[in-house]
């Protein structure tokens, strides 16, 4: 059964109000996008440090983004819930989350949260988000409960989908209607990603189904665990994706986004 959550309200404009458009994308990296769509600002899966655990930084620490409407966090594993990260934004920003997940933030930080199921829609500013499915295991550590897991889709005048973490699975053919932009993840940050993810293949077949006008590759060349074998060529899980998209999904375009480049939104 899906919900329909109470809207969102944005902060109050500064200075003179400027007419809208379809919006800006900035890829910080690995699984954190600032999403600008009709003046609304989303951020997805923010970790903005140097490390987290044993995972490092290959890139320039981003900067924390000004003004935010809403972040959006997919579910609890460390490279994609960072609480420092979120303690580090401001505290009236709300965060959207699996319903587990959101009382773990509400509990560990400031921030006012919003509990969300596959199926919900948020009114968030201009915009809708509305939460997909997603197939992956949301523990926060190995063998612990799992506080679900989930994809957003943020409609406005343009349609971007966020994956968060899942595997391939057929109901992506009918997951969102008319996407724009799909922000699929290619790899991760260790020599190899197990169930539940998806590979360059994996997401070039998932593009196949999504069927956006545009694909382009996150969770890749940000964060490295110790030695992993693509760590000189960090670009090469992305370029390989470009390669299998071209075979699977070819009426899909690719653009790669290094860590930290924006492009604006089609």
């Amino acid at each position: 059964m899906s919900v329909v959550h109470p809207p969102v309200k944005p902060p109050p404009p500064r200075g003179r109000l400027r007419t809208l458009t379809a919006g800006r994308l900035t890829y910080v990296g690995h699984a954190t996008t600032l999403l600008e769509v009709d003046g609304t600002r989303l951020l997805t899966d923010p970790v903005l440090r140097a490390r987290v655990l044993h995972i490092r930084r290959l890139v320039a620490d981003p900067a924390v983004p000004p003004r935010l409407d809403a972040i959006l966090v997919s579910h609890a594993h460390y490279d994609h819930l960072d609480l420092p990260s979120l303690r580090a934004l401001p505290a009236g920003v709300p965060v959207l989350a699996p319903h587990d997940v959101a009382s773990l933030v509400e509990r560990m930080t400031e921030h006012a949260t919003i509990a969300v199921a596959a199926g919900d829609r948020v009114r968030v500013g201009n915009v809708d988000v509305i939460v997909t499915e997603a197939v992956h295991d949301g523990s926060r550590m190995r063998f612990s409960r799992d506080l679900g897991a989930v994809g957003f889709v943020v409609a406005g005048s343009t349609r971007v989908y966020f994956a968060g973490d899942t595997d391939l699975f057929d109901r992506m053919r009918g997951l969102a209607d008319g996407i724009d932009v799909a922000l699929l993840p290619v790899w991760g940050w260790g020599p190899e990603v197990g169930p539940g993810h998806l590979d360059p293949e994996g997401a070039a077949r998932a593009a196949a189904l999504l069927e956006p006008r545009m694909a382009i590759p996150i969770h890749w060349g940000t964060l490295a665990s110790p030695r992993v074998w693509w760590r000189d060529d960090p670009g090469l899980p992305a370029r390989e994706f470009e390669r299998f998209a071209a075979l699977h999904a070819p009426g899909v375009a690719v653009r790669i986004l290094a860590p930290g480049a924006a492009m604006a939104l089609p």
